[in-house]
Parts: structure tokens; sequence; C-alpha cells
């Protein structure tokens, strides 16, 4: 019999005190938008499959599968894909921690094919749990973060610290998220405050507070943001760009952009179109 026997170094482990708060999967197929918008929270993107880039503030950064992203609070940031190798990727959202750059922009990105599978594991299995939320699923979770967290520090050129977690409502994120995932569709204040399980004025106060506008004034801005790429990047119709960005008519759409924008957006398009 053969046998083998390995001891644990007994040394202090560092208490982690980062917090997972979300996580996503997506996959572009030509049925969503892109635009700058940032966090107060840290981003860790794993992708996938496919290939595109990410818009970092003024950086352009081309990605594919096995690219690891790290996007730090208040980053500026967008991902686009191309069109015929479309993205499919995970996205966490964490806080209570910091990337070490000497970038002036706070982020890093490596090809992470070296271990990969690992960290697709870590992925997959926080999406798993998130999703079928059985008995201690929080804290399974917060373990695989934290195993993810490791495996990152373990690469040379990728550096994080913690941080005091922001002063921050986890129910104010998952809205602001809600949003920009939905803001195509009908939403209402009652309606984001059902989908977070909190009441429409504790929603609005809180948002308010955390974000510096009402979520109705920022659902109102993601949507003109949305409308404004659709207008120069398509030949779609003003009642079109309404009725997909999530305007209940093309005159409140016209109405608002001109009142946002300060033109209409016949002339915004006009303006910014290449011809």
């Amino acid at each position: 019999m053969s046998n083998r026997k390995l001891n644990l170094e007994t040394k202090a482990l560092p208490e982690l005190s980062f917090r997972l708060l979300s996580i996503s999967s997506s996959k572009f197929e030509n049925d969503w938008t892109s635009y700058p918008h940032s966090h107060q929270f840290t981003e860790i993107f794993f992708i996938k499959s496919g290939s595109g880039y990410m818009q970092i503030e003024n950086e352009t950064i081309p990605v594919k599968a096995d690219s690891l992203v790290l996007i730090g609070t208040h980053v500026l940031h967008t991902e686009f894909s191309n069109s015929s190798d479309p993205l499919d990727y995970y996205v966490l959202g964490v806080e209570g921690l910091k990337i070490i750059t000497d970038r002036p922009v706070e982020y890093s990105i490596v090809n992470s094919s070296s271990n990969a599978p690992s960290i697709r594991l870590c992925f997959e299995s926080i999406l798993n749990e998130m999703h079928n939320k059985r008995k201690c699923y929080e804290e399974i979770c917060q373990h695989y973060l934290a195993i993810l967290i490791l495996l990152i520090y373990r690469k040379d050129h990728i550096s994080c610290e913690l941080v005091e977690p922001l002063n921050s409502s986890r129910e104010c994120h998952k809205a602001r998220r809600y949003i920009e995932e939905n803001y195509h569709d009908k939403i209402t204040l009652n309606s984001l405050a059902d989908s977070c399980n909190i009441t429409k004025y504790y929603l609005s106060h809180q948002f308010t507070e955390l974000y510096g506008k009402s979520p109705i004034a920022y659902l109102t801005e993601v949507r003109i943001s949305a409308a404004k790429d659709l207008l120069t990047t398509t030949s779609y119709s003003i009642e079109e760009i309404a009725g997909s960005t999530g305007f209940s008519s093309s005159s409140y759409f016209s109405q608002t952009f001109q009142k946002i924008c300060h033109v209409s957006p016949q002339q915004y398009r006009k303006a910014h179109v290449v011809v």
C-alpha cells in the first residue's frame, strides 16, 4: 500500500472581508444595446467563449475566450461583441475589493488559460447556487468567491487589496442592475421595488442617496443612452427606437430626448452619423 500525507503550513490566514453582490451570465444575440456605465463595486468578468472588446474609459481592449477582466469602482466601461463570434461571459459584482494597478484607470485584464477550468468552475458553481438557492447557498457562494480571488492573487500581474465596503445598499445595486438589463420593458417605481422586495419609498430614498438621482431618473438616463446608440448605429425609425428603449410613445420619447439632450432625435442622428 502506498500512502502520501501533506500537512498544511501553520500560519495566520488573512480574513477575507469582500462580499459577493451578484452574478450574471450573458450572451450577445444582436438584441442588446451596449452603453458606458459604472458601479460602486468591483466587477469580475470571465469570457466563456466568443470574441470582442471592452471599452474601459478611453481604452479599447480586445477580449476572447478565457479572458479575465477586473474593473474597479466608478470606472466607465461597456462590452462589444463580434457579430460572427458572439461573446458569452459571466460577471460578478463584488464589494470590498480594490484592484492595484499602475494604470491611471483601475482595471486589470489577462488571459487566464493556464487555470481557466478552475476559474470557470468558480463562476459556474456560484451561478448554480444562486439559481437553486438551497440551504446555505449564500455562504457557499461566498466561499467560491474567496477561491476565485485567491486564484487571481496567484497571477503575478494582478494584485488586489481589501477595502472597507462602501455604505451602499444591496437592494439599490439590484435595482440598478435590473434597470440596466430590462430598460426596454415597462418599468415603474412599484414594479422596480417589487423586484427588490422592498417598498418604493425606501428604494427611492436609498437609491437617490446612493447614486444622486432617483430610480426613474436613472431609468430615463439609461434609455436615452441606448437611444443615442441606436440613432447613430442603425436606420431604425424614431417609432422603432422609442419602442425598443422602453418609451411609451414616440412623442414622449422625442419630448424627453429634447429635454435631456437639447436637440431632437433627428437632429442628434444628423449630427452624429458618420457618412
